[in-house]
């Protein structure tokens, strides 16, 4: 399944509850728009702060939003994650025990939130493989099975990978096949 994406480049300050509504709201209706599989990318790098309140309303609200039930599966990628932005973000997640697909500014992935230490492997060896089946991840990872099914299903469940049959394609990965016009390789 390849996700149709969807940039948002945020310009301003992110310091209201008000503005932080205002993105949210903007996004979560482009999303509802799309009839099939969608992935809305947030470009961090030109937002110079952010305050823990808009983090809640933008951050937080939209990761509820995407691992939400509805007929088409929705996934959020926060991009130019910064050092500055670090403390908000974490802490609105934490607080609500979310968690969330992060690139820092200088593209290395990060997962924050709240996880636990097996899904958080597990999610960090997707990305770096780009797709992985569960066999796959019971190798790299030495973990029974039953652990690395549990663990998908938690990932999956919060929208964190893109299921497509056996395979967990990473949310980077499907960026970039999206890009590149790359392969469907029926999920990324």
């Amino acid at each position: 399944m390849r996700p149709t994406i969807s940039h948002t480049e945020l310009f301003s300050y992110l310091v209201t509850r008000h503005t932080g509504r205002a993105v949210r709201t903007n996004i979560e209706e482009q999303l509802a728009t799309v009839d099939r599989a969608a992935l809305a990318v947030l470009d961090l790098r030109n937002v110079p702060l952010i305050d823990f309140s808009c983090a809640d309303e933008v951050v937080a609200k939209l990761v509820v939003f995407t691992s939400g039930a509805g007929p088409h599966p929705r996934f959020v990628l926060f991009r130019g994650v910064a050092e500055h932005h670090l403390e908000p973000i974490e802490s609105a997640l934490v607080r609500q025990g979310l968690a969330a697909a992060c690139e820092s500014d200088e593209g290395e992935p990060l997962l924050m939130g709240t996880l636990e230490p097996d899904a958080e492997h597990a999610w960090l060896e997707i990305w770096a493989l780009g797709h992985a089946v569960p066999e796959t991840l019971v190798e790299r990872l030495d973990l029974s099975r039953e652990i690395v099914y549990a663990v998908l299903a938690e990932l999956e469940s919060r929208a964190l990978v893109i299921r497509d049959g056996e395979d967990y394609v990473s949310l980077g990965r499907a960026l970039l096949d999206a890009a590149e016009g790359g392969p469907d390789r029926r999920g990324a």
